[in-house]
């Protein structure tokens, strides 16, 4: 099984620099999915590692063994680029077999090979098919399947459930990951869907503009990004401006607008620091506007029900604040019995244990969450 390791790698196109000095490890039978927005780099780390390009500076070690000294070849690696590069005057079947009868098996055992994998990606019906007689979903299908069946110990997987339907891509997702762990393969999946690269991924790196901004197993990142931009892209969350109105033992309290306040653990930043405050929706609770009347304590911003979106398993509340913020409440469907109506006042409850705090970005909140 193949082991990756990338030093100070960088690769420039012209004036644009696709990637900045990365340094990365992936170990022998890791499952790692590099999640980012569209232009950080995802694609172009897989063709360097692919062979496809080289970098311009900075050195990939495939084994220990510098790969500047391995044609792309002998790199015992499945590319699968988003563009597919079917064969198209080959059937199905004679796409998918073409890897293993390229290492010598025999047609018999490659055609044997290529049925299990249109099997598991749900082409076998198909297998007489010429790819241009295919959807856009089967052809990607198609393309993963030739690169499960190459016999290729790395799989370099190049947004491989992008095209596919929303049911049969979550389907997909855990038989391919499933396919990875039990023939003992190494795989780098690049992806832009946070929820793919969490349910399927051993570590997620997380790239942005060509940089690493975060690496770390699936629940890590998720629960302790170590940004604004990563607390956005992997998860989504709430952001809210302010400064440290207060010290106390153990924690500060932050000032935002319209005079609200919340407790925070956190007594890393100065009196007087902007700062943003973030909070998971899922950890934005929504309670009775009452509940202050009669005691309730804590981070309890008062507002009004802006809009309700029903998301199958999940109610989202749009709750407009009364200094104009605006923030999302998300609730299991079945903790929700429809308690709230569009212009209900309420109150949203931050937990202090669920609030992180960043420095202000030098660029504002707004222009950093579009950035991502």
């Amino acid at each position: 099984m193949p082991s990756i390791r990338l030093v100070d790698v960088t690769k420039r196109f012209g004036d644009i620099t696709a990637l900045d000095r990365v340094n990365l490890e992936i170990e022998d039978g890791e499952y790692v999915c590099v999640l980012g927005p569209t232009g950080s780099g995802k694609t172009t780390l897989l063709r360097l590692i692919a062979g496809v390009i080289k970098p311009t500076e900075g050195e990939i070690y495939i084994d220990g063994e510098p790969a500047s000294r391995i044609p792309p070849q002998e790199r015992n690696a499945a590319y699968l680029p988003q563009q597919y590069a079917l064969f198209p005057h080959m059937r199905v079947i004679d796409n998918v077999a073409f890897g293993p009868m390229a290492k010598g098996l025999s047609r018999e055992e490659a055609y044997e090979i290529s049925k299990r994998m249109l099997e598991m990606t749900r082409l076998a019906w198909r297998m007489n098919s010429y790819p241009h007689e295919l959807s856009g979903g089967m052809q990607q299908r198609l393309a993963l399947a030739r690169a499960l069946a190459s016999g290729a110990e790395l799989l370099l997987l190049d947004e491989p459930l992008g095209a596919l339907d929303a049911r049969l891509r979550v389907e997909l997702r855990y038989r391919l990951r499933e396919l990875v762990k039990d023939e003992g393969l190494t795989a780098i999946h690049v992806t832009h869907d946070q929820e793919e690269a969490m349910a399927i991924s051993d570590r997620i790196v997380v790239l942005r503009d060509g940089r690493i901004q975060q690496e770390g197993r699936p629940i890590e990142v998720y629960r302790e990004p170590n940004s604004i931009f990563v607390a956005n892209f992997v998860g989504g969350a709430n952001f809210l401006e302010g400064f440290v109105h207060r010290r106390l033992n153990g924690s500060s309290i932050i000032q935002l607008r319209g005079g609200l306040r919340v407790r925070v653990l956190d007594t890393r930043f100065n009196l007087g620091e902007r700062v943003v405050v973030a909070i998971r929706e899922e950890a934005t609770g929504i309670v009775p506007s009452s509940l202050k009347s009669k005691g309730g304590r804590g981070n309890l911003l008062p507002g009004r029900v802006r809009d309700i979106s029903f998301l199958g398993s999940v109610v989202v509340y749009e709750v407009e604040l009364v200094n104009g913020e605006v923030l999302n409440s998300k609730v299991p469907i079945q903790m929700d019995h429809g308690r709230f109506r569009v212009g209900d006042e309420v109150l949203l409850s931050l937990n202090p244990e669920h609030l992180r705090v960043y420095p202000y970005p030098p660029i504002g909140l707004y222009r950093e969450l579009e950035a991502v």
